[in-house]
């Protein structure tokens, strides 16, 4: 509710027009009626990570920055209370401060089931990308991030056909991947970064085992295919670099996520940032890794590849159904190329799938850097 300076009178538009003032300077909290005290401190606890304090008569809340929700047992709350007070009836949309696909990663690891999303919203401040979930007491939690903008796409209302709005649940229940991944395997690599002994960040490199049947003494970042029992992408990445690198799980840290690729025989390859503690004390896989450097970053942000292309010419096998297709032997092939990234450091030789990743990696940086400029 605002009033309106000069007569007093009250504005209910919430629109903020001139002479308007609010009442009101900030939430202080809200309450959430719950079955189970416990179970409820538990969950956003452990599920979204939530600060569980004691407040006045032994009661529990959940401290949100400046702010509270307080949680009321349905058979006993604090008088006053709402009219209509029992468990299940709230909905609240609590802004992540984590990208969102970590929410999901430990929610999913906590067991929580995510009932609806990724998908996009508006918030109170602009648009958001969200995911629904449930607390033990049924009451729905929406978490968010916030969003550049809302895809067109996003905003399109379903068809009233039922088999289209089954269609359109499936698709929002996956995530989007890449087709014909898979067929040499679904793959999650990292971009270690790591704090050096000056105290500037640098990017950790192997160089492969010269045993390995694949790409031996070649330059890579850690990584490696898909588990079944990988909970993400992420999950993979951060596995894959504990095993090569021989680091504790938890001293990998999610930072970000790079674009995805198709690498050799249509691998789908998943990028990931981490940030990567306690490297004096790894041990290197011997079987994977014949050596482990780093590069300061501040060194490959000026470095600048050469670059080379290679031919991609189609050879249909001999038994290829050319009369299937409009021309037959004659059909009109498209033919490119491929650009191939060097980066030549300290003797060492960068190339293939992990300078096409270093180069995206660098290249966000430096356009970032461009934008705040």
């Amino acid at each position: 509710m605002a009033i309106r300076k000069e007569t007093g009178a009250y504005n209910r538009s919430g629109t903020g027009q001139e002479g308007v003032v609010s009442v009101i300077e900030r939430l202080d909290h809200l309450v959430l009626t719950v079955h189970d005290l416990e179970a409820a401190c538990q969950f956003y606890e452990r599920a979204l990570g939530m600060q569980v304090v004691t407040v006045e008569n032994g009661g529990r809340a959940l401290q949100v920055g400046q702010q509270q929700i307080r949680l009321h047992l349905a058979e006993r709350g604090a008088e006053p209370k709402a009219r209509f007070s029992q468990p299940g009836v709230a909905a609240l949309c609590l802004i992540a401060a984590v990208p969102l696909e970590q929410v999901m990663e430990n929610v999913t690891a906590c067991g929580v089931e995510i009932e609806e999303g990724p998908v996009y919203r508006s918030g109170a401040t602009g648009p958001i990308r969200s995911i629904y979930v449930r607390d033990p007491a049924q009451n729905l939690i929406e978490v968010a991030e916030m969003a550049e903008s809302v895809p067109a796409q996003a905003t399109d209302p379903v068809p009233v056909d039922a088999v289209v709005k089954e269609i359109s649940q499936v698709l929002k229940q996956r995530e989007p991947g890449l087709i014909g991944e898979g067929q040499e395997g679904v793959f999650g690599i990292l971009l270690p970064l790591v704090k050096m002994d000056d105290g500037k960040l640098g990017v950790l490199f192997e160089k492969r085992a010269s045993t390995m049947r694949r790409q031996a003494n070649e330059i890579c970042f850690p990584g490696g295919r898909a588990e079944e029992g990988d909970e993400s992408k992420w999950a993979t990445a951060r596995r894959e670099t504990s095993e090569e690198l021989g680091v504790p799980l938890q001293n990998i840290h999610y930072v970000g996520e790079l674009d995805r690729l198709i690498g050799p025989g249509h691998a789908a390859v998943y990028p990931f940032v981490g940030y990567v503690e306690g490297i004096a004390d790894m041990k290197p896989n011997p079987e994977e890794v014949g050596e482990v450097f780093v590069i300061p970053l501040e060194k490959l942000a000026a470095a600048e590849p050469s670059r080379y292309t290679s031919s991609l010419v189609t050879q249909p096998e001999k038994d290829f159904p050319y009369h299937l297709i409009p021309g037959g032997k004659r059909y009109p092939w498209r033919t490119g190329t491929v650009e191939h990234l060097f980066y030549e450091l300290d003797g060492r030789v960068i190339w293939g799938l992990t300078a096409r990743v270093l180069a995206h990696f660098l290249e966000l940086l430096s356009r970032e850097s461009r934008t705040r400029r």
